[in-house]
């Protein structure tokens, strides 16, 4: 198995632990991939980790694994609220289509005082005029009225958190407080960001075929000074 992203495993041993985990906690991996972070906080921390992804091939991995993963959408969880002590988004909401109902539904599945973390890439010089004219477009299409022919999934929606590709922490931020959750941690994790993209430089040549030879693809990222950041969210109890 393979993690193809900045802090890799010891990222996420650090928020799990900042979080306050506990052996027997629930925890809920979106966009588990292939089941590499799934199977090992199940051995290192020893909970009940349950995996969801819309690739089915990564499902497959992660059962491999022997990971309880699932096909399923973010924004269409199929687990009963407040069930989960953990939920973590590890380099997986800037890409999600559908980001506020996916952390809506994020939300739904946190027990009282339990955490949320997010880790992804930002925009450290974001252009506010344009990401708010951009927000406004967004919101309109997500708020317009529904026909029976836009059911489903199919539907792109333009991001209302992100600029260019990477997130835009103002806006997830007060997306975090109108859905009711108390920012314990926001770190800045930009080194492990150059570090990441350093390493694969050196041993691939570049980072589309660091991506390519380890089965993933490289983000649609296009800010001019992108960073990477560790947030975490509490549920009030």
């Amino acid at each position: 198995m393979g993690l193809c992203r900045p802090g890799g495993l010891e990222l996420t041993e650090y928020a799990l632990k900042t979080a306050g985990i506990k052996p027997g906690d629930k925890i809920l991996d979106i966009g588990c991939g292939d089941g590499t972070a799934a199977a090992f906080i199940k051995e290192k921390f020893g909970c009940e980790v349950i995996g969801i992804d819309n690739d089915e091939e990564a499902v497959k991995k992660a059962k491999e694994a022997g990971v309880d993963a699932r096909k399923c959408e973010s924004s269409e969880l199929e687990f009963p609220s407040r069930s989960f002590d953990i939920v973590m988004m590890e380099c997986v909401f800037s890409v999600l289509n559908r980001q506020e109902e996916s952390l809506h539904e994020a939300f739904c599945m946190i027990k009282p005082g339990g955490c949320l973390i997010i880790s992804d890439l930002y925009c450290r010089e974001p252009d506010m005029e344009r990401y708010k004219k951009d927000y406004k477009e967004a919101m309109a299409q997500f708020y317009r009225p529904r026909q029976d022919g836009d059911c489903g999934h199919d539907e792109i929606f333009k991001s209302p958190y992100c600029q260019d590709g990477a997130i835009v922490i103002d806006g997830l931020l007060g997306l975090l407080d109108e859905f009711g959750l108390d920012v314990e941690l926001d770190e800045d994790r930009t080194e492990d960001l150059r570090n990441f993209a350093a390493d694969a430089i050196m041993k691939y040549g570049s980072l589309d075929k660091f991506f390519e030879a380890n089965g993933g693809k490289c983000y649609a990222c296009s800010a001019k000074k992108p960073g990477y950041f560790l947030l975490i969210a509490r549920k009030k109890a």
